[in-house]
């Protein structure tokens, strides 16, 4: 018997019919599993497990216990799983589990602590396990369909540490029946909702924590039935993640909130008050902002008033400028991009000159022959005209300006001249070609800074009055148009 290690009585061990003790165990000290199960058991004997320090599984589940003393498991310090449900539990004595060093599962099962003054169920975990065990890792209690109160720490077990337990949540977990949850002189890092999931049913949270703490907002959704919120010297971790708790102690209608004192926080600067510390961090002043948001649109709306007044004509242009820009780079790697060999920029008062002498001679000569995009026969109808004109322009290769006194007229025109300099400054290549088609005196020229520079700084052509010329000049002007094989 003394080398057996597990050791299972289900329902028929007369010896331990209705006692527990250390007699019949003495000699299984190297018991680890035990399961004394439908045994009729009603109670255990001070130290009757003081002989089996290496069991690690003890089941008392479906017996008649009613008490539970602080003698009954002396000895058991590496025991790990404690189940003790299905039995009538009346009376869990303080420091009933004290000696269990290494336990991390308890299963009391249903509690039925008599009441005389009410139907409440009280249980104080810190002095049943003479605080709470370092190894914890689940807590199974439930008071049936009483309420219960459960409180952890107390001014006689200063510090319990929480904080230690990462599995904290799971100690809370099925608790539906959780009316009243005091927590004493306990250090806990934060109050999250994993751990209030299942207290629906809680009406009074009491809380004197010793550390600085942070707490969700969250935390308080699934405390549908909560009453009362007590904060003993409350201090928290300054952050603008607690912001939230002072608008909702304000604002609060279902809870009453009482507060010891006023809430501080600390940080590495120290304890400070937390409401200063808040609105210096976390809160912008309401007036400031709407002085400062209405500060920034009236400077906008002046702006935008400035720029309209001294050049809303060229703001249109500047848009499809930029647009044009942006479709110029999305097309620049593709093969066959132009649609046309050159844009054709020339007044309406022209058009005979342009559909008698340019068309026959650029269009009808080849191969190979040339496209021109005018915007008399190639515009899209209904379209925008500045955006047909940017459109067409970024489509061609190049760009033919038939400069003419009535071309130096057309507003048109010149907006045609402002999208085609701004394109060739861009892409820096060959793509503006002039043509004169009559001469213009130099002071005229000057009115139109754009044209001036251009013709100072590039060559171009000028249409011939004398016949025997123009075969030439045609023959110069398809070759610059003409794609280079």
């Amino acid at each position: 018997m003394n080398k057996l290690t597990a050791f299972d009585i289900i329902n028929g061990f007369k010896d331990l019919s209705e006692n527990v003790s250390s007699r019949p165990l003495a000699c299984l000290y190297n018991l680890q599993h035990l399961t004394l199960r439908y045994d009729y058991i009603s109670t255990i004997e001070d130290g009757a497990f003081q002989h089996m320090s290496r069991l690690k599984t003890l089941n008392l589940g479906h017996n008649k216990i009613s008490v539970l003393g602080a003698q009954h498991f002396v000895g058991l310090y590496s025991l790990e799983t404690l189940v003790i449900e299905e039995n009538p539990l009346m009376t869990i004595e303080p420091q009933s589990f004290v000696s269990l060093r290494s336990i991390k599962e308890v299963t009391l099962g249903v509690l039925n602590f008599p009441s005389p003054e009410s139907s409440e169920i009280q249980l104080n975990l810190t002095n049943v396990f003479g605080g709470i065990p370092e190894n914890l890792t689940y807590l199974s209690i439930s008071s049936g369909i009483r309420p219960m109160t459960l409180i952890i720490g107390g001014n006689d077990v200063p510090n319990t540490t929480l904080t230690l337990y990462p599995h904290l949540d799971i100690m809370f977990h099925n608790l539906t029946r959780l009316e009243n949850l005091t927590l004493i002189h306990c250090w806990i890092h934060s109050l999250e909702k994993d751990l209030s999931k299942d207290l629906q049913s809680l009406r009074v949270l009491y809380l004197l924590i010793d550390n600085e703490f942070s707490m969700s907002e969250s935390f308080f959704d699934p405390l549908r039935s909560l009453s009362y919120l007590i904060m003993v010297e409350p201090r928290l971790v300054c952050s603008c993640d607690n912001a939230w708790l002072s608008d909702w102690v304000k604002q609060q209608r279902q809870v009453q909130v009482y507060l010891s004192k006023a809430i501080v926080c600390k940080n590495e600067d120290g304890i400070q008050s937390f409401s200063k510390y808040t609105h210096a961090h976390c809160f912008m002043d309401l007036e400031f902002l709407f002085f400062v948001s209405t500060s920034l649109v009236l400077l906008l709306f002046m702006l935008v008033v400035l720029l309209y007044k001294l050049a809303g004509e060229y703001l249109l242009a500047f848009f499809y400028i930029a647009r044009g820009w942006v479709e110029e780079a999305m097309r620049r790697n593709e093969r066959g991009r132009y649609q046309f060999d050159a844009f054709v920029s020339y007044c309406g008062k022209d058009e005979p000159w342009v559909v008698e002498e340019l068309l026959p001679n650029l269009e009808q000569r080849g191969p190979p022959f040339l496209r021109l995009c005018l915007h008399a026969r190639d515009f899209q109808p209904g379209k925008d005209i500045v955006e047909n004109i940017t459109d067409s322009l970024y489509r061609s290769r190049r760009t033919l300006c038939l400069v003419s006194r009535n071309f130096l007229r057309s507003n048109w025109c010149s907006l045609e001249m402002q999208l085609a300099t701004h394109r060739l400054l861009t892409e820096r290549r060959d793509i503006l070609i002039l043509v004169f088609l009559e001469k213009i005196p130099s002071r005229q020229l000057s009115a139109h800074h754009r044209l001036a520079r251009l013709v100072k700084t590039r060559t171009y052509i000028n249409w011939p009055q004398d016949p025997t010329q123009r075969e030439a000049f045609w023959d110069r002007l398809w070759a610059k148009l003409a794609p280079q094989v």
